[in-house]
């Protein structure tokens, strides 16, 4: 199987974020969402001295990861876990005694749109799954689909995918189910298609490109993991450290947003980015996955 080459988005914006930290020689990073090791990378290079707590919830992801680590794998402890489930014990294990940068880049990768088989795609028939734990067993997108109420449904492609259309397709949905349950993601996409008048296609995008997302977040609980994430990951940084967090639609940009500003209002952080930082034309033309990126920082402030 040929992959697509892996491009990691802001290289150099995250870079320069993390850079921000006080500390003179900075011993520990963690990437909280491994990916294909893309930003782990720069970061091991940018910080030669520097040690890194590699982390994703994907067994098939973090082997990627480290594969693409092999130069530096001295310096890298992996760990398969949400980043969200990460506590001061996990650092214990690493011998790290607190993170002078955090980063978590909370986009799924491209590796699973491709050729993970899991139903993220249009482009090939796959089974309905969506899951970025299979292991785990925990309910899958055909689940949702096959089993939740039309409320229930209306609720999750609103609340997750903003989609317009949302109690017309929940219905198409139940009324189909009767007869066929869903199984594969092309199952759903042409229902999706038939249930959006053409007229109101977006131009740029798979109409079913809103229901899918919030399938996904509402499969992999992506937004409650963001939220508890962020904040405990900031909890582990050592005075003076950095998190950065990127975020690729409206609704994650907002966890990050407003978790951000309540751990300034209420603990000793202060928000490094007033407006996110966005990619560049350049970028945007050659990687085209990044055109809907933002990033935000955060630091902890040292005692006075």
């Amino acid at each position: 199987m040929t992959l697509s080459p892996h491009i990691p988005v802001l290289p150099q914006e995250v870079l320069s974020l993390l850079s921000q930290t006080t500390s003179s020689s900075p011993g520990w990073f963690l990437d909280g969402t491994a990916g294909e090791g893309g930003h782990s990378r720069l970061i091991l290079e940018q910080f030669p001295q520097a040690k890194l707590i590699l982390v994703d919830r994907d067994s098939v992801m973090l082997a990627r990861a480290l594969q693409n680590l092999e130069s530096h794998r001295s310096r890298v402890f992996p760990f398969q876990m949400n980043f969200s489930e990460i506590d001061r014990s996990i650092l214990e294990e690493a011998g790290c005694p607190g993170l002078d940068g955090v980063l978590v880049d909370l986009g799924v990768s491209l590796f699973h749109f491709l050729h993970s088989g899991r139903g993220f795609t249009f482009k090939q028939e796959e089974p309905l799954d969506m899951r970025l734990e299979p292991q785990f067993g925990n309910k899958t997108a055909a689940d949702v689909v096959n089993y939740s109420s039309v409320i229930q449904l209306k609720k999750i492609f609103w609340d997750y995918g903003e989609e317009r259309w949302a109690l017309k397709i929940a219905n198409n949905i139940v009324q189909v189910r009767h007869k066929n349950k869903f199984e594969t993601n092309l199952d759903l996409a042409k229902l999706v298609e038939a249930s959006i008048p053409r007229k109101f296609w977006p131009k740029e995008a798979h109409p079913a490109t809103r229901i899918f997302q919030a399938l996904r977040i509402e499969v992999n609980q992506e937004l409650e993991h963001a939220d508890k994430g962020i904040r405990s990951l900031a909890s582990l940084l050592l005075p003076g450290g950095v998190i950065a967090c990127i975020s690729f639609h409206s609704l994650e940009d907002r966890i990050v947003k407003w978790a951000f500003r309540d751990l300034q209002a209420n603990e000793d952080f202060s928000i490094l980015t007033k407006k996110p930082i966005l990619p560049t034309d350049e970028e945007i033309r050659s990687n085209r996955a990044s055109r809907s990126a933002k990033l935000r920082g955060l630091s902890k402030i040292l005692p006075i």
